[in-house]
């Protein structure tokens, strides 16, 4: 049997007296596509930084194919990663052609390969190729996080992390992007993990939801089988409210 894409063993991260992860374990398969859903601090973001190392965990293991990532040198493991999160953090002084190049330079790629990745993956994104000269500022919120998108594809990774990758963006942009993130999840093959608050778009987007709650995991499902109710009081109320949301625009 093949080893998980990723893999958490009885993780553990504190942060001065906050016990952020609590003995944590969680097998994430290849190609699957799993959302981390909690309220702010519940420990969910500390999860996904865990994988690649831009926090490390202070007991118990977290591997990637197979290997510890405590052995891997931090720079070296993140290239091999893709990273997006709401931020975006692209290089303002860079152009877009620049930005999506960043990790391919560093691994030093030759020019005319970067200039045909940068191409490609602006097509992957649904960008026009005439955005490769820009700089970031001159782009909307909705077009830099899909620079975000094709900068973090730019290796040809096949383990993709989102944290909050939407939230700063209007609902009809958020709409289309995570639609764009699903399709190139299934279309590359991807092992993708995601954090988000909004639990109607974890059901949505995701194959698997893990809900984290004070550094635990509350509920562990796919979409379906969540809809179908849960014990926990505090899980049943954040499956409850999508489903609310959509009583109501039914009834209208």
């Amino acid at each position: 049997m093949p080893a998980p894409a990723i893999a958490f063993d009885r993780v553990v991260k504190r942060f001065g007296d906050h016990l952020a992860v609590d003995h944590v374990s969680l097998d994430i398969p290849e190609r699957q596509f799993l959302a981390l859903v909690g309220a702010s601090g519940s420990g969910k973001t500390t999860l996904l930084k865990l994988v690649n190392r831009l926090v490390d965990a202070d007991d118990g293991s977290v591997r990637v194919a197979g290997e510890d990532v405590r052995a891997a040198d931090p720079p070296t493991l993140r290239r091999g990663i893709g990273y997006v999160f709401q931020g975006i953090g692209l290089f303002p002084h860079l152009s877009v052609a620049a930005n999506i190049a960043a990790v391919p330079r560093l691994l030093r790629w030759d020019a005319a390969a970067i200039d045909a990745r940068v191409g490609e993956l602006l097509d992957l994104v649904d960008l026009p190729r005439d955005v490769a000269r820009r700089l970031p500022a001159a782009l909307s919120g909705g077009q830099r996080q899909r620079v975000g998108v094709a900068r973090a594809l730019a290796a040809r990774p096949k383990v993709m992390l989102y944290d909050e990758p939407f939230g700063a963006l209007d609902p009809l942009t958020r709409d289309a992007l995570a639609t764009r993130v699903r399709a190139l999840h299934d279309d590359l093959g991807l092992t993708s993990v995601m954090v988000t608050h909004d639990m109607a778009e974890a059901l949505l987007i995701a194959d698997r939801v893990v809900v984290v709650a004070q550094g635990r995991i509350a509920a562990d499902a796919a979409p379906r089988d969540l809809l179908r109710g849960h014990p926990d009081p505090a899980v049943a109320a954040m499956i409850a409210t999508p489903r609310r949301a959509a009583e109501r625009l039914a009834a209208l």
